[in-house]
């Protein structure tokens, strides 16, 4: 029979060591989905190293109870785990829609005002006309923007969305992820509309019709 204190410790390993491996790997397909190559790519290593090393010392004895208990209480643990620490990094930005009946416009203007990027439009409701602001934030101030909406209207309908991309628009920290236009620079000014060449109208002199039209023709040589 094992020293005691050695069981425990195996047991405490394993445990940790599948609850570090899902919770990485929990992040790491959150990270997938949001197009993030590199940081999936490295977790994904660390992901499998550690699955391989607390599998290696569970199949030795598939029959020790505990053992087992450690590894299934380290995955359910790890996935928790794992969706707390991506709530943290609060990485990526979030579509956050607004319908507000009667503080569509202040609601548009105090979001301008907190540094945000709103656009205000409007829609038909089943009580009438609604005013619809659509503002593009950061994960990580979603919360205050939130808040900011429901002091001024706290029956306001939000709904928040994930945005896989992001590009250009008035949004502090946004950097595209497609490629610009060729000879296009950031930030440089667009160039003018074209316009159509000026098009000269020359008005005719009524004095100046042709004098056919009140000229009467010459009689012939031989008119009476």
């Amino acid at each position: 029979m094992p020293d005691p204190a050695i069981y425990l410790g195996a047991i405490l390993l394993v445990f940790f060591l599948r609850l570090a491996g899902v919770a990485v790997g929990t992040v790491r397909i959150l990270l997938t989905n949001r197009g993030n190559e590199l940081w999936s790519g490295v977790l994904g290593f660390f992901e499998v190293l550690v699955y391989v090393l607390g599998i290696g010392v569970v199949v030795q004895d598939l029959t020790d109870i505990a053992m087992l208990m450690s590894y299934c209480l380290g995955f359910s643990f790890g996935t928790i785990l794992g969706i707390r620490i991506e709530q943290r990094m609060a990485m990526g930005y979030v579509n956050l829609r607004t319908i507000s009946r009667y503080m569509a416009p202040s609601i548009a203007a105090a979001l301008r005002e907190a540094g945000f990027g709103a656009t205000l439009s409007h829609g038909e409701g089943r009580d009438g006309t609604v005013g619809i602001i659509t503002a593009t934030v950061p994960r990580k101030q979603a919360n205050r923007a939130m808040k900011l909406v429901h002091c001024l209207d706290p029956d306001a309908f939000m709904v928040a969305d994930e945005a896989r991309a992001v590009t250009r628009g008035w949004l502090p920290g946004a950097a595209s992820i497609f490629p610009l236009a060729p000879g296009a620079a950031r930030g440089a000014t667009p160039p003018p509309p074209a316009t159509e060449p000026a098009v000269e109208v020359f008005e005719e002199d009524e004095a100046a019709e042709p004098a056919a039209e009140t000229a009467q023709p010459a009689p012939g040589p031989g008119a009476a």
